[in-house]
């Protein structure tokens, strides 16, 4: 479908382009298509988007500054648009947003400018793009015409939909147990409303695959991605170092037959520190950029983890030929890193190799390595398949704990996620993969665990290496946390806690004060009020060679927290972008200044670009990656990667929420977790689910909210709930759509009632007897 973002991205050159040439770019062959491209030009010239050249040219009107951006509302009603050139945030009054939706990609004209801490109001001057084709919505009749209607469960949408096979249904609608899946046939335009067609119904209450669907359609992330009839290239094996003869090992946690493969790893001691091999399985030499294949990835974007199952990312034939297999040779991309005793990186060098893994380290095997004593000579049985691979294990583990150290690329805390079945695969460490800008405390239980050490640390050598070359590359940012939330956050551990210490000023940065956790015994709640302050991470392209170069980001300032994720292309595709760029300077770049020299530089070495004056590649490649190295690219991956880290979030709290509803009516244990003035959270024990007891609920007082403290005290009674308490709730009602449970404080006297008649019938049972 043409979108007006196609078309102006197709107009976006300074001469712009002949109406038939824009037909040609934009692939329309039916009269009908090109009739709807000459109604949008003149919409779009008419709103002074675009304007003609001469009467023969179309171009892009640069004499108006527009903006572009996409659309976030909340479910109280306020929208702004959020910007492509990361300015401020404009806000958009009801009035003027012009039938655009939640998510939609939109082109905004400014009306009134920011003032001191007031942001920019805008209006909405057309929709670019829409984000949902379809949506979830119950359908219920209009109180008026008894019609059926389709009404939106993201309330973020405020729109009513009119059903047009609504005959269909009016037998057997509405049903309280059943959530449909619209799609929209026509967006609303002035004073019309959204069409739309029920295409598929969903009962809540389908059990664990059910769930899974209705997830899937709520994040608007497809199943049905058609792979391309196009087979992957062959890697030549020529010219790369052959590394058959090194037993590499594989690591791997995930159980379920279909996820993601990993990287192999191989150490060795090396002048008192360590030297350390990470082998990457090659996609990217397998593809063309901009490619069939190449699109298929971009466009999926990312592996989708269900729960105890995968929505897998990469296709069959890439699959079959890239991954690693046990005592098969394979080729790779492999990074050579120099390892002090401290832990700290000495050299290091990105080869393209040829492995052959030999064995697959799992959680057996080291839960028996960590039971097993230092001074015991015996090997385990849980051992014995790899008693030959003990010393590169040990080796491994040793300097995983001197690089967690030194090496700070993320904040680290402990995540958990409920002991269910169906959440398994969820409970192992994603390498490499920050959802919420912290990534999991290290576990030397859990091998992707120790991979995830190590990946993190590759990928923080290839940006400083891709920077020294000023190659682009996609980045993870985390986002600076704020001072003042810092101080708040230290304010509340200190009441929670009187044995963490701060500055003498009073001041504490986050390391410094999740260090000071460790030995809590409220480092839980602790961990969980960290979280609510770490703003989040997102995708950034470094580009030197385009307004995307950040002149804060150089070689020096990526010393520690700057990663450019490329270890693991099975993941997700900002992988295999970055995989590309380092795979193409080993083998398409000039590794001498001219075909006479006898200097030959190795391109994959530290600090090599020192040594290189001369364009490293041709023109054709040049161009050929500064083209796709683009904003859209990343804008549209970061769209991906919120689906993903909605639908894990999801698929975590509907998991919850069932467990929750098997105990509506009865009284459980939990701690307080969080205090506000309607009432306050409470995380049920054995399901790590929160829910919230509402102040209304408390009915023996009027209580008062101390936001410093973090505490709710009655006026009269002056009984308090602060954080970390311990109650007993009773379960009331769950919500499984909005992801919420209801719950209600049992009183003491209550309590104590429910004891004595334990009591008695206790006395009973011992008086029968």
């Amino acid at each position: 479908m043409t979108t007006v973002l196609k078309i102006l991205e197709s107009l976006d050159r300074e001469d712009g382009l002949e109406v038939s040439k824009l037909e040609k770019s934009l692939k329309l062959t039916k009269k009908l298509d090109r009739e709807n491209l000459n109604i949008a030009i003149k919409a779009l010239t008419k709103l002074g988007i675009v304007h003609n050249i001469n009467n023969e040219k179309i171009s892009i009107n640069k004499e108006i500054t527009f903006l572009q951006g996409r659309v976030r509302c909340s479910s109280k009603g306020y929208c702004f648009v959020v910007r492509e050139d990361q300015g401020e945030d404009i806000y958009i009054r009801e009035a003027n947003l012009n039938n655009a939706w939640h998510g939609d990609s939109v082109m905004v004209l400014i009306t009134k400018q920011g003032v001191k801490r007031r942001a920019p109001e805008g209006r909405i001057q057309c929709v670019l793009e829409r984000y949902n084709d379809s949506l979830l919505a119950k359908v219920e009749p209009d109180n008026t015409t008894g019609e059926l209607k389709a009404y939106p469960l993201d309330d973020r949408i405020p729109v009513i939909i009119d059903l047009e096979n609504e005959d269909q249904y009016n037998n057997k609608l509405p049903d309280k147990d059943l959530i449909h899946e619209i799609k929209i046939n026509k967006y609303p335009i002035a004073q019309y409303k959204a069409k739309g067609t029920i295409i598929r119904e969903f009962s809540i209450n389908a059990g664990v695959k059910g769930d899974i669907e209705l997830l899937l359609s709520k994040n608007n992330i497809s199943k049905s991605f058609d792979s391309p009839k196009v087979a992957p290239k062959k890697i030549p094996l020529k010219g790369r170092e052959n590394l058959s003869n090194q037993p590499s090992l594989l690591f791997e946690s995930w159980e379920s037959t279909n996820s993601p493969f990993l990287p192999a790893l191989y150490a060795e001691p090396y002048e008192g520190g360590t030297r350390l091999w990470v082998h990457s399985p090659s996609i990217s030499e397998r593809i063309n950029l901009g490619g069939k294949l190449d699109k298929y990835l971009r466009d999926k974007g990312e592996v989708i983890c269900l729960g105890n199952d995968w929505l897998e990312f990469i296709n069959e034939s890439l699959k079959t030929v890239s991954k690693f297999k046990l005592n098969e040779e394979c080729p790779a991309i492999s990074l050579v890193i120099d390892i002090n005793a401290d832990g700290n990186v000495t050299d290091w060098k990105f080869i393209l190799s040829i492995i052959k893994p030999v064995k697959l380290v799992t959680p057996k095997h080291l839960k028996a390595i960590n039971n097993r004593k230092a001074t015991t000579k015996s090997v385990p049985i849980a051992l014995k398949d790899v008693k030959d691979n003990l010393e590169v294990i040990y080796t491994l583990l040793h300097t995983a704990k001197l690089v967690n150290i030194s090496n700070n690329t993320s904040i680290k805390l402990d995540e958990y996620i409920p002991n269910f079945e169906r959440l398994s695969e969820l409970q192992k460490t994603f390498p490499g993969r920050d959802f919420h800008g912290w990534s999991k405390t290290y576990d030397s239980y859990d091998p992707q665990s120790l991979i995830d050490i190590y990946i993190r640390l590759s990928n923080n050598i290839l940006s400083k290496h891709l920077i020294g070359y000023r190659l682009p590359f996609i980045y993870k940012e985390h986002e600076e946390i704020d001072q003042s939330s810092i101080n708040e956050l230290s304010k509340s551990a200190l009441a929670l806690d009187k044995k963490i210490t701060v500055n003498v000023d009073g001041t504490i940065t986050t390391a410094e004060l999740i260090k000071s956790f460790e030995s809590s015994t409220e480092k839980k709640i602790l961990h969980k009020l960290v979280k609510h302050i770490i703003p989040g991470i997102h995708l950034k392209l470094f580009n030197f060679n385009s307004n995307l170069y950040n002149d804060d980001l150089t070689y020096e300032t990526s010393t520690n927290n700057i990663e450019s994720p490329w270890c693991c292309p099975s993941l997700n595709y900002w992988n295999i972008f970055n995989q590309f760029i380092i795979s193409t300077l080993l083998s398409e770049g000039k590794n001498k200044s001219s075909s006479r020299s006898k200097e030959i530089v190795q391109l994959g070495k530290k600090d090599s670009w020192k040594y290189v004056n001369w364009e490293i590649f041709s023109a054709k490649i040049k161009d050929n990656i500064d083209y796709y190295s683009n904003l859209r690219l990343v804008q549209n991956l970061n769209e991906i990667r919120k689906k993903s880290k909605s639908f894990r979030n999801n698929i975590i709290s509907i998991a919850q929420g069932r467990e929750a509803q098997k105990i509506i009516g009865k009284e459980v244990t939990a701690i307080i977790t969080g205090v506000q003035s309607y009432g306050f959270f409470a995380e049920i024990d054995d399901l790590t689910a929160e829910g919230l007891v509402h102040v209304s609920t408390l009915g023996d007082d009027w209580y008062e909210y101390r936001s410093r403290q973090n505490l709710l005290v009655g006026r009269k009674n002056k009984r308090t709930y602060q954080l970390a308490q311990k109650v007993n709730v009773r379960v009331l009602k769950v919500d499984i759509l909005k992801n919420q449970i209801d719950l209600e404080l049992v009183k003491e006297t209550e309590t104590n009632n429910d004891n004595q008649n334990e009591t008695v019938i206790n006395l009973n049972n011992e008086s029968d007897s």
